[in-house]
Formats: C-alpha cells, sequence, structure tokens
C-alpha cells in the first residue's frame, strides 16, 4: 500500500525545521537534489513529504546543514546534544574548522533577517582576523599553545610561519563577518586577552625578530580603531555604502566568564559555546537557546551601550584599550 502525506509526521517536522535553517535565497530544492544525486522533481517530492526520507538521506542533510536531530525532536528534558569539530594535533583539522566556520557564516550573510549576539571574554575570532599581519599571529598562537600541532612546536614566529589557504580563509571570514548584523558584549579585559599573548609570545622568545611584535601589537591597534569607528556609526560596512550592516557595542562591568554566540538565522536559532580556547559547542536545541539568549538579554540590561550617540562612554573605553597596546609596544621596544 503506498504511503499517504500524512504518514511523513515526523519528516513534515524535520522538513520544516530544515526551511528555517537555511537561507530563503538558497534554492533548497537545487541543493538538495545536488546532495542526494537525485533530480529535482524526486528533491521535492520528499521536501513536500511524498516522498520518505531514507535514514542515509536524513544523515547527509543533517551533516550538510549541520542541523542536529537533537534540535528537532528532542527540545524537551535536561539532555542537549552539540556538534563540534575535532581540532586538537591537527592542522588539517584546524582547516577544516576554519571552512566550517566561513560555510555558516556565509549562510548568515545570505540570509536578509539574520542576526547575531556575541558575548566576548576575549576578542571575538572574526575581529581577530582584520588584517593578514594579526590573523597570522592567532593561527600560529593556536595552533602552536592550543591545540599543540606537531610542526608548529619548535618554530618561531614569522610571516611565513602560516600556509596561505588559512591566511586566506582567516580573511574571508572577517570579511563575511562583516555582512553580518551583530550586537557584541565587551568587558574592559575583553582585548587584555591578545595583548598578554603577543607579550608573552616575545618575552618567551617565539617571535623570530622584535620588530615582528611591535607590527602585531600596531595591527591589533588599528583592529580596535576600526570597531571604534563600527560602533560610532553603528555600522559594519565602509561609509556610506550600502547595504548598511547594524552592529551595536555594549561594555559589560560584569565577568563573562566564556565566549557565547547566539544565533538568529530566519526564526531557526543556534548557540556556540566555547570551549578548550578556541573550539565550540554547537546547539540547535531550541530550550537551551532561549535560556542563552535570555543570559544575553539580562546582560546587555547590565551593560553600557557604546555605540551611537554615547560618545563619552565610548571614548573612555577604546582609549584605554588603546593605552594598553601602546604601553606593551613600549614594553616590547625598551626589552
Amino acid at each position: 500500500m503506498p504511503l499517504k502525506k500524512t504518514d511523513f509526521e515526523m519528516q513534515e517536522v524535520f522538513i520544516k525545521h530544515l526551511k528555517q535553517a537555511v537561507p530563503a535565497n538558497v534554492s533548497l530544492v537545487d541543493d538538495i537534489a545536488d546532495l542526494l544525486k537525485i533530480s529535482n522533481d524526486s528533491a521535492y517530492r520528499r521536501l513536500r513529504n511524498e516522498t520518505e526520507l531514507s535514514l542515509d538521506e536524513t544523515y547527509k542533510i543533517c551533516k550538510h546543514y549541520r542541523i542536529s536531530i537533537d534540535s528537532v525532536f528532542s527540545n524537551k528534558g535536561d539532555s542537549v546534544t552539540c556538534n563540534y569539530i575535532k581540532l586538537t594535533d591537527s592542522a588539517h583539522n584546524f582547516e577544516n574548522y576554519l571552512t566550517s566556520l566561513l560555510t555558516q557564516l556565509q549562510r548568515l550573510s545570505k540570509s536578509e533577517d539574520s542576526k547575531v549576539i556575541y558575548a566576548a571574554e576575549e576578542i571575538p575570532i572574526f575581529h581577530s582576523f582584520y588584517s593578514k599581519e594579526l590573523a597570522a599571529f592567532k593561527l600560529f598562537y593556536w595552533q602552536r599553545s592550543v591545540l599543540n600541532v606537531p610542526e608548529y612546536q619548535t618554530r618561531k614566529f614569522d610571516w611565513d610561519s602560516i600556509p596561505e589557504k588559512q591566511l586566506q580563509l582567516a580573511v574571508d571570514i572577517h570579511d563575511t563577518y562583516i555582512k553580518v548584523p551583530s550586537i557584541e558584549i565587551w568587558t574592559d579585559e575583553t582585548i587584555q586577552t591578545t595583548i598578554k599573548q603577543i607579550e608573552y609570545y616575545f618575552e618567551s622568545g617565539a617571535f623570530k625578530e622584535k620588530d615582528d611584535a611591535i607590527t602585531v601589537l600596531q595591527e591589533l591597534k588599528k583592529m580596535m580603531q576600526a570597531i571604534n569607528h563600527y560602533a560610532e556609526s553603528e555600522n559594519k560596512s565602509d561609509s556610506g555604502k550600502k547595504p548598511t550592516t547594524s552592529f551595536n557595542l555594549y561594555n559589560s562591568d560584569l565577568v563573562i566568564g566564556t565566549n557565547c554566540i547566539h544565533v538568529n538565522l530566519g526564526g531557526a536559532v543556534f548557540s556556540y559555546i566555547s570551549f578548550n580556547t578556541l573550539n565550540s559547542l554547537t546547539t540547535g536545541n531550541q530550550e537551551f537557546c532561549e535560556e542563552i539568549e535570555h543570559w544575553m538579554k539580562n546582560l546587555i540590561k547590565k551593560s553600557t551601550l557604546i555605540s551611537g550617540i554615547a560618545e563619552k562612554q565610548r571614548f573612555q573605553f577604546f582609549s584605554k584599550a588603546y593605552k594598553a597596546i601602546d604601553q606593551c609596544i613600549e614594553r616590547v621596544k625598551n626589552y
């Protein structure tokens, strides 16, 4: 007996979630047909719940769009399923991580109603890729000191340390994030982690040349100046260019404790919680994401808006950051 459309109750829930997770301007039919190697007509029938998705097909779709089955069917209870990419001990894994990050940002940038809220214990990874020089240092630091990639353990930092493919991924990640509307919550300590990393590497002899450490610090200051400009104009796009990309920046006196990202993609929500310094656990569990959003909104209420008309508060915040960078530059020069 042929299956009726009503026999696909769980598939209908899954397809509804899938459509929410994909930007409106992306042809889901074409994507599914290409992914499953089927005709467009066959893809239509699956998306209309007229043909059953096999277990293998469902798995491929979940993997491709980074959808957790937990986020679709298990939004109750006290268990949350998360995705992550293994990073340790492999430059190849790290490259996969950067590629995945870029893919997720591209999905956000293509959606007309996406929004990111970023609670930043340290400088958001997207801003860390502001320039190739700053990106090169951060990529080197993470692979040498956090991920323990073997080929970096005895190497000193110079401008040839990082493969060009990694650098290009970093640049593309930064440029794509600039197109995504965002709210960021920083503290006075957010910038300190990167300053300490640079100074520690210099004092421990991990820079091949003294001037390279100074250059990285100067690039860090340029990054902060760019963010200052975004905050002043409440817009991450270049002055006068359209469409604009909204940007709001808050300064929190509370300790944030971890890097945390809440994403709304056309009604579908996702949360990213950092662990092991760089990596993140990702989930689309509705109840968990709502709790993260509630925590972030509460954090915003207790923070000071320093973008837009908040000229005095913004000046004080960035002046303190510039001073910390300048003082580190002087310490390196006089070492």
